[in-house]
């Protein structure tokens, strides 16, 4: 699953969980502490499910199984 593209609010990169794929949103959700979520206020009322991008970047690159992993589980 590719990353998504984040949203930048005041200089800070942000993403929202809600826009996530919901397995990926899940599991995100279940290793974040909750302390890491954020609200931003937008045009269209407040998110209030929103985490920096960097920390969903090291989550993105940590949490999946490399590429290594995957070739030998399949051997």
């Amino acid at each position: 699953m590719p990353k998504v593209t984040p949203h930048r609010q005041d200089a800070t990169d942000y993403i929202r969980l809600s826009e996530l794929p919901a397995p990926q949103a899940q599991r995100l959700r279940d290793w974040l502490p909750e302390s890491y979520l954020t609200k931003l206020e937008q045009q269209h009322g407040v998110a209030d499910d929103c985490i920096e991008y960097e920390d969903y970047e090291f989550w993105y690159d940590h949490s999946r199984p490399s590429e290594d992993t995957r070739l030998n589980e399949q051997l």
